[in-house]
């Protein structure tokens, strides 16, 4: 059966301003942008909306990571205890000559820990963007 060229939903890569690996999990990427409306009674009773703009443009990757003690897993955790924010790229990887990336101001938030018995323990981390993110799409 030939391949589609799919990837992998959990390789994505999670890196800060410094370029280290901050994580890699399964991660959700959500962007949101409100459509700027222009009607008008020349229109009639059809909405229309301003072409190529959106209005509250936002970026938010968010997933679970495997707990652990990395010196930059660590600095993102007390980023979220202080407000604090940094530059963060997620990166998805697959089988293309550049992959696929976000990278832009983010504010990582919204910790949750898992704490199972006999498992291993999880920080569920969202990165919420703030200000303009920059997309550079795959070449393969």
């Amino acid at each position: 059966m030939a391949s589609s060229g799919e990837i992998n939903g959990t390789a994505c890569i999670v890196q800060n301003g410094t370029g280290e690996i901050v994580g890699q999990g399964s991660l959700t990427h959500t962007y949101g942008g409100t459509l700027i409306e222009t009607s008008n009674k020349s229109n009639g009773d059809s909405v229309t909306y301003l072409e190529g703009e959106n209005a509250t443009k936002q970026h938010v990757f968010s997933g679970d990571f495997i707990y652990n003690d990395d010196t930059q897993f660590r600095s993102v955790r007390t980023d979220i205890l202080n407000g604090a924010s940094d530059t963060y790229t997620l990166t998805y990887v697959s089988s293309a000559t550049t992959d696929e990336s976000f990278t832009g101001t983010f504010f990582p938030t919204g910790l949750t820990d898992a704490l199972g018995m006999g498992t291993a323990v999880t920080s569920t981390i969202s990165f919420n963007s703030s200000g303009p993110v920059t997309h550079t799409p795959a070449v393969t």
